[in-house]
Parts: structure tokens; C-alpha cells; sequence
């Protein structure tokens, strides 16, 4: 498949172009990003490719080239870039969140539809080897029937995406209204919705901007979800310099644990076992994931199936989300989802 991508910032060059290199079915075309040094870079690493300032001028000279476009631009611009793409009949691989609110969501999906287009969300925490791993271990009955879970993810600098755009955009220019939420909470309540299927019904939730920078952005997210008979407590934080993630899952029968590359299997009255599984959590990009993302959108194109389970998952979070700051700004009472 011949792919386009556009916005040649982190998550292009660290995630996703390493992915493309290593593959067969997939053939880097053109790179769009309005920086001059983004686009220099792009053509390092691929002479050959074409490179466009703007979107438009992509689709209007290399459109016929082009299978998939890859959006990988600060999440302000994701609206009108994919609407683009879907209109111009391509199918579309967005970095996450797909958009910031659900009408944002409903006019998107509705445009794939009509276009019989596949839009896929980028959720790679899916994908991660240890919550793959979790997830068998789990659906096989090794802790019994999940009762709690506690996931803590602290992620430095997590806008690191826009700093390559700030330098060269106008100053008054905003490139993200999305918060710790859209970011960190997206991926924690992706990797529920991995290891438990199913949707939560009952949020609490308290979220902070505590460092008081000039940002207005919150740094600091604690919430619990009441999840078909489980509860899920969850804290994302950007306030740290080094980015980890630990995460804890409890059952009838026993205990898993994830620390980085570690799984600690913990069943009554047996020795616990650890599992080595490489899945570097605190590596920027989580690049060595992004394989199984891409086999599963092309699939998700020779199947036709308009449907990927990442692109409804991409709703129901922005509703949980929503009534995440619902329940905040309401001193973290309990709100039905």
C-alpha cells in the first residue's frame, strides 16, 4: 500500500517511519508538514519521496499515488486533515486522539462511512507485548475473575509532539486544547478496555493543573472507573521527568503485575513467575508496537471492515472523558457514563 504522511514530527520519524521501513506492503510516497526543517528531514531518510507544505497541493498533484494517508500533525489539526483525506477517498491512519469532543468524532465517522473509507485511530497502547500478554493471561483464567485493578502512568513532557511546531507557527496560534486526559487517560482507558472488554458505567474523577506553568493544560488526572463489576483506579501525571508505567491487575485467584519489560504472575499457593516480555514503556515513540497496528489496518482494508475496533473505542473513550471532567469539575462525584 502506498502511504503519504502528513506532519513529519515525533511520532512520524519515531514510531511510525521505523515501522514503514521494515515493511514489504508498505511504500512511503510523500511527506507533508509545513516546518521547511520537517520536510528536509523527510527527505534524509527518503530522497526519493515528494515533499508538499501544504495538504492540498498533495492532493491535487499526487492524489492517484496515494493509498493511505498517515496524519500525524498536533491533534488541533486532525478535524480538517482527515476530513480531507476521507473526502478525497483515501483511507486514513490518525495518531491519537482521532479528534478532541464527540461531535468532532460523529462527523468523521459518518464522512468514512459514506465514503466506504477505513479510519483508524491510532491506539498503539493496544498493541504493547505486556498488555498483549496480560490480556491471554487474563481471558485464560490464570487470576481467576478480575476484581481491581491500579494503573500509574507518568509521562515526562508529554506534548512533545508540538515543540517542533512552536518555533515556526504564529505565537497565538494553539496547538493543543486536548489536556492529560486526551493524552495519557486515552491510552490508560484503551489498555482497560484491552485486558477487560466490555465499557465502564460509573466515573469519579479529579483532575489538576498543579505545577501552574504557563500552560494551561492539566498535569495530574486521578480517576475510578466502576467497570462491569471491577473497579479501575487510574493516575496519569506529566509532573515527573522520567515516563513509567506500572500497572497492577487483581482476580479472585491471584495477582499481574507489569513493570516495564517485567510481568509478575501471581497465583494462590504457587511461586510467582516472572515473565520476561520486551515492551519498553518508557521508550518516546513506542515504535517496536507499531507493527501490529499496521497489520491490523490493512487488514482492516482487505476485509472492507469500515468498523475497526479502535475507531468505535475512539467514542467511547471521548465520552468517558467527558464525564471525567463533568465528575471533576462536580469535586469527583460519581457520574453514569
Amino acid at each position: 500500500m502506498k502511504i503519504a504522511i502528513v506532519g513529519f514530527g515525533f511520532s512520524a520519524e519515531k514510531s511510525h517511519l521505523p515501522a514503514y521501513k521494515n515493511r514489504s506492503d508498505i511504500d512511503v510516497k510523500a511527506v507533508v508538514d509545513p516546518v521547511t526543517s520537517r520536510r528536509a528531514a523527510a527527505l534524509r531518510q527518503y530522497p526519493n519521496i515528494r515533499v508538499y507544505e501544504e495538504f492540498g497541493d498533495l492532493l491535487e498533484e499526487y492524489s492517484h499515488e496515494i493509498d493511505i494517508i498517515d496524519v500525524c500533525l498536533p491533534s488541533t489539526f486532525h478535524l480538517e486533515s482527515v476530513k480531507q483525506a476521507l473526502e478525497a477517498d483515501k483511507h486514513v491512519l490518525c495518531e491519537k486522539p482521532l479528534v478532541l469532543n464527540k461531535g468532532e468524532y460523529d462527523e468523521l465517522v459518518n464522512i468514512a462511512n459514506e465514503r466506504k473509507r477505513i479510519l483508524y485511530p491510532c491506539h498503539n497502547y493496544k498493541f504493547a507485548p505486556s498488555i498483549v500478554h496480560a490480556t491471554e493471561l487474563i481471558n485464560s483464567g490464570q487470576i481467576g475473575k478480575p476484581l481491581f485493578a491500579s494503573f500509574n502512568i507518568f509521562g515526562a513532557n508529554f506534548q512533545s509532539e508540538l515543540s517542533q511546531w512552536k518555533a515556526e507557527l504564529p505565537k497565538n496560534q494553539e496547538l493543543s486544547n486536548g489536556g492529560i486526559m486526551i493524552d495519557h487517560g486515552l491510552d490508560a482507558i484503551s489498555v482497560a478496555q484491552t485486558l477487560f472488554g466490555g465499557c465502564p458505567q460509573h466515573i469519579s474523577a479529579h483532575i489538576r493543573n498543579l505545577n501552574k506553568t504557563n500552560s494551561q493544560l492539566e498535569d495530574l488526572a486521578i480517576f475510578c472507573l466502576d467497570w462491569e463489576q471491577k473497579l479501575i483506579n487510574i493516575t496519569v501525571s506529566s509532573l515527573g521527568s522520567i515516563p513509567k508505567a506500572y500497572y497492577i491487575i487483581q482476580g479472585t485467584e491471584g495477582e499481574i503485575s507489569i513493570d516495564n519489560n517485567d510481568i509478575f504472575l501471581s497465583v494462590k499457593n504457587e511461586p510467582v513467575k516472572k515473565i520476561f516480555v520486551p515492551t519498553h514503556f518508557d521508550e518516546p515513540g513506542h515504535g517496536s508496537w507499531f507493527n501490529g497496528l499496521i497489520d491490523n489496518l490493512l487488514d482492516c482494508i482487505k476485509t472492507e471492515n469500515t468498523k475497526p475496533f479502535s475507531l468505535i473505542e475512539a467514542g467511547i473513550i471521548l465520552d468517558i472523558i467527558e464525564k471525567a471532567n463533568h465528575s471533576s469539575k462536580n469535586g469527583g462525584a460519581w457520574v453514569r457514563i
